[in-house]
């Protein structure tokens, strides 16, 4: 299920509008970028990563669309991230009660409805402001925040072993309102 596109970044591709589960492989374990969005895909990514020895250390939420907030049980506690205007805007948008059960009626489609895990949706920490990397035991991961897809989103580039920017890690998915 996880394919290899550099030397130590593999990627998942959801059935979902194409968006792409990022793994950044460290020492200890791997860093989750946007983990995914059927609840059997998150699965099949921790199962391939178990199959790894490669344990989930971290997470990174993009930006504060449902689709990459969410979290499921098999990827284990590691720590989930966001940049401080990400997860501010993603406790905002879930203070509201009946935000889960909104998400599922207004934005998620019909059909996959069932097969999206929203017990643990948008449960990030907000890095601090101005946080240029994310915090694990891994390979640089650079933050962009940028204004672009979503309020507040960005991407992240992996610094590599050797100082260089390898790869930038994009997730396209139609807009949204959440």
């Amino acid at each position: 299920m996880l394919k290899q596109v550099a030397d130590g970044v593999l990627i998942h591709q959801s059935e979902f509008c194409q968006s792409n589960a990022v793994v950044v492989q460290g020492g200890a374990g791997v860093l989750l970028i946007d983990p995914g969005v059927l609840g059997h895909e998150m699965a099949a990514v921790a199962d391939d990563l178990r199959e790894l020895g490669q344990p989930v250390v971290a997470a990174f939420s993009t930006h504060p669309h449902w689709d990459h907030l969410l979290w499921d049980a098999p990827l284990g506690t590691a720590p989930r991230y966001g940049t401080a205007r990400c997860a501010a805007a993603a406790r905002d948008q879930l203070s509201d009660p009946h935000a889960k059960a909104r998400i599922a009626e207004r934005l998620i489609p019909p059909d996959i409805a069932g097969q999206v895990p929203l017990d643990l949706l948008g449960l990030i920490t907000g890095l601090p402001a101005e946080t240029a990397r994310i915090p694990w035991d891994g390979p640089q991961v650079l933050i962009i925040e940028h204004q672009a897809h979503a309020p507040w989103p960005c991407g992240a580039a992996d610094r590599g072993t050797r100082g260089s920017r390898r790869r930038r890690h994009a997730v396209r998915c139609p807009d949204s309102d959440a």
